[in-house]
């Protein structure tokens, strides 16, 4: 098989009424469909991926059966050069205005095979007269054990000048090393995440960190799979920057059809007063005056506990303590009085003293320092002095002519919060 087969692809295909390009595998006809990306933030589409729809008269076939019907490698081959050819061109002969991407998936043994194949991607691309900028190349993550052929795929796409996404990260055997040694430009989040973050609240929480991890990596990360608002919810929770999923637009033979762009902007709208705004603000209009308070009761002279007193006996208080300006615990936490019984029994009373720790680390004293005299709110996080999920507010003051980090930390749960 040579590159003569690409030629083949960009003339053998038939047009349907409406110019639509198909084409014929084994008496079943193959089509393209095409699914909007959208940037949360830009607010509009920026990508369309293309889709394999199969049919034999008035019956479906799902697309992983017209790919089993190849007998042997060549056949993969083919199969799936004759799918990004088709895309390609039904791709180019809709597409106008906005500069966008196209999403080409490429079968895994074809990465793996195809180099012995002849040439055919730069050929696709030259023929439609498409910069290979503008084409993004997804591999599945899990698919492929060979280390060594998987990494020299992904270099050829990238010389190329393609994009390279990293295809359904989080199911399956999904690791980070793949993540750090291959540097894809993007990282989809398999649906599978998402429909986990539904269901367990301990998912949900961590799956920003999960974004903020891939993201320090140097990759995009993108949502797919999205069907619901409740969904498309958690996706702006996380910080993603693409979404992709039957909520903000089905595959469909045209290029996005319906502007979607209004749905976008009315999820901005939603998170607005979503439950996370709504928690941090309900957390810092319930302790965000006792905290303030504590603060004037310490620059007016009075000794921490004094001043910490009615701060430690509101609901779901956990403990106080005071860090110097290079993050030095000044003194023993002061405990809330219905927690302090407790230390002693708990399993992480090793950690629990921390007189003298350094926490120059720790996100909650960073920010205080950045926004002297603001009070500040952390994400939920394990407490290394108790081994349970707390909040942490903080705030940088004057205390005796030095700058010093008044903390409060909070018991967190999903009910947060509610007086007694």
């Amino acid at each position: 098989m040579t590159s003569k087969i690409s030629e083949a692809f960009f003339f053998s295909e038939e047009s349907d009424a409406s110019g639509k390009v198909f084409a014929t595998y084994q008496e079943v006809e193959l089509r393209s469909a095409f699914q909007p990306i959208y940037s949360l933030s830009h607010c509009r589409v920026v990508g369309y991926e293309g889709l394999l729809r199969a049919s034999q008269g008035d019956i479906q076939i799902p697309p992983y059966q017209i790919f089993s019907r190849a007998l042997d490698e060549a056949g993969i081959v083919h199969l799936d050069r004759l799918s990004r050819a088709l895309h390609m061109h039904n791709y180019c002969r809709m597409k106008q205005g906005e500069a966008s991407w196209l999403f080409l998936n490429v079968d895994p043994r074809v990465i793996v095979q195809g180099k012995y194949y002849g040439s055919f991607f730069q050929e696709l691309l030259a023929y439609h007269g498409v910069l290979p900028e503008q084409v993004v190349v997804e591999i599945m993550e899990g698919a492929i054990d060979d280390e060594v052929q998987l990494s020299e795929s992904v270099g050829f796409y990238k010389e190329l000048g393609c994009l390279v996404a990293i295809d359904d990260f989080g199911a399956g055997q999904s690791n980070f090393e793949r993540i750090w040694r291959l540097a894809p430009d993007i990282v989809k989040l398999d649906r599978s995440m998402i429909v986990q973050a539904m269901q367990k609240s301990m998912v949900r929480r961590l799956l920003p960190g999960i974004v903020s991890l891939i993201h320090e990596a140097g990759s995009l990360v993108l949502i797919e799979g999205i069907e619901t608002v409740e969904e498309a919810m958690i996706a702006m929770e996380t910080d993603v920057d693409l979404v992709q999923g039957n909520y903000f637009g089905m595959p469909d033979s045209q290029l996005c059809i319906e502007d979607e762009s209004i749905k976008v902007n009315d999820l901005f709208r939603r998170y607005q007063v979503s439950s996370s705004f709504e928690l941090s603000q309900k957390c810092l209009d319930f302790y965000g005056q006792a905290f303030k308070s504590a603060v004037r009761q310490m620059q007016a002279g009075d000794p921490p506990d004094m001043a910490c007193q009615a701060l430690l006996a509101l609901n779901r208080a956990d403990r106080c303590y005071i860090l110097d300006q290079q993050g030095v615990q000044l003194g023993s936490s002061l405990l809330a009085g219905e927690t302090a019984a407790l230390r002693v029994s708990q399993r992480y009373q090793p950690l629990a003293e921390g007189d003298g720790a350094i926490w120059l680390r720790r996100p909650y004293l960073r920010r205080a320092l950045q926004n002297p005299g603001s009070l500040q709110m952390t994400r939920p996080y394990l407490s290394i002095a108790t081994g349970q999920l707390c909040v942490t507010l903080s705030m940088a003051v004057v205390l005796d002519g030095k700058i010093a980090v008044l903390c409060f930390d909070i018991q967190w749960s999903e009910e947060m919060i509610a007086p007694k």
